[in-house]
């Protein structure tokens, strides 16, 4: 398809012109057969132009394709942030496991994502960091997704490419690297799927002027210990403040920041990072980007988790040889901490915290977990118990980082 065939099926699609079984037909199509690059990079830049486009070329945002307790934006943005690279973030509300970033975040008291273009560049100049709701960006895309969601033509990397960086485009940061999640607890189940999809993503963000790089990161089990909203949060505010932290958690939110930081141009960025995190000044910046969107810092001393909780006991002796992301982040939506469908209320205090990681030694009648909250909680806690695997064996620990670009 040439580009002015491209913009004129999109526009068309948007405005109604073209009707839903029409397009239905050109998505199996591309399903089936793909899409060259320049047809993907065309659909990519009608999408991205098809709604309002910020512009902020100085500031660098991030992108994750989703997972199973990955809080990484709500660590390592504060620390790029505290290290003088400005982060504007336009982020969206999740569906699936838990919630996304701005669910997160509203699980915070008074949080607001209420900001105008002006006070957001008023924010990235003064503190460093702001993040708020993606709204309208690339209509387009939203129209054509909820096609695909309800035709089977969701898994097509040419769609998911340009679904992904049209939306980033439209957010307008100059630098932007991407977190492509490979495992049982991810989209891209494999790593060359998910270094497909990387590639794919990095191209197509420098074809349209963006300095773009990726990392592709296990998911194989849950990223940290907390899976749910409030529970992300406070162990997110742990990591800033410098306390212990989970060892997958702590390398990855550096890594992350630390790539961030070289994107940017900033000299000696993993030592650099380590002097943000150690002196305070991410934790503190974290707190007065909270402060500027309207949140209650104090509340981040006693996080509003739910208060029904119940631990889950291990059946016997062993070695943790898998606890499996998807099966966690399928309790953790029992529970009420993510969405099955996009009005679905998400119960901000509910999650599940899981206490041990694949590698770890565990006694019979050890707590493995900790449910929280009130819906399916027996169900909940059975699905915790079959994603765990006992070995007799010693087994050693996953890596977290599998590939960079």
């Amino acid at each position: 398809m040439s580009e002015e065939t491209v913009r004129r099926v999109v526009e068309g699609y948007t405005s109604g012109a073209v009707p839903d079984y029409q397009m239905s037909a050109l998505l199996m199509a591309v399903f089936i057969r793909g899409m060259s690059y320049e047809e993907t990079l065309d659909l990519t830049r009608t999408m991205a132009e098809s709604g309002a486009q910020y512009s902020f070329p100085e500031c660098l945002d991030k992108h994750s394709t989703g997972g199973v307790g990955d809080k990484i934006s709500l660590t390592s943005l504060p620390i790029a942030a505290a290290c003088g690279a400005p982060v504007a973030k336009l982020s969206g509300r999740g569906l699936g496991t838990t919630g996304g970033t701005i669910d997160k975040l509203h699980s915070i008291p008074g949080f607001s994502f209420d900001l105008s273009e002006e006070r957001m560049r008023r924010q990235v100049k003064e503190i460093g960091l702001a993040i708020t709701e993606a709204g309208d960006l690339a209509p387009a895309d939203k129209a054509i997704y909820a096609l695909r969601d309800t035709t089977g033509t969701v898994d097509s990397l040419p769609l998911i490419g340009s679904s992904i960086v049209s939306k980033k485009a439209a957010t307008g940061a100059g630098y932007l690297l991407y977190d492509v999640k490979s495992g049982s607890g991810a989209f891209m189940k494999n790593a060359d799927e998910a270094r497909e999809l990387a590639e794919l993503l990095v191209r197509l963000s420098k074809s349209l002027g963006v300095e773009a790089t990726a990392l592709i990161t296990a998911m194989d089990e849950p990223l940290g210990s907390a899976v749910g909203n409030a529970l992300e949060i406070r162990e997110s505010v742990r990591f800033l403040r410098g306390d212990p932290s989970p060892a997958d958690l702590s390398e990855k939110s550096r890594t992350v920041a630390a790539r961030l930081l070289k994107l940017k141009g900033i000299n000696d960025p993993e030592n650099t990072v380590e002097r943000a995190i150690f002196s305070g000044a991410a934790y503190e910046t974290f707190l007065r980007f909270v402060s500027a969107q309207g949140g209650d810092v104090r509340a981040l001393e006693h996080t509003p988790v739910s208060s029904k909780v119940r631990e889950v006991a291990a059946p016997q002796t062993g070695y943790v040889a898998r606890f499996g992301a998807l099966g966690i982040g399928h309790a953790a939506l029992l529970l009420g901490a993510g969405r099955q469908q996009k009005g679905d209320k998400v119960d901000p205090g509910a999650g599940v915290e899981v206490l041990l990681k694949t590698g770890d030694k565990v006694e019979e009648g050890q707590p493995i977990a900790r449910l929280y909250g009130e819906r399916n909680v027996e169900k909940a806690a059975q699905i915790v118990l079959e994603s765990l695997e006992i070995s007799n064996a010693p087994v050693g620990r996953p890596p977290v980082i599998l590939r960079s670009l």
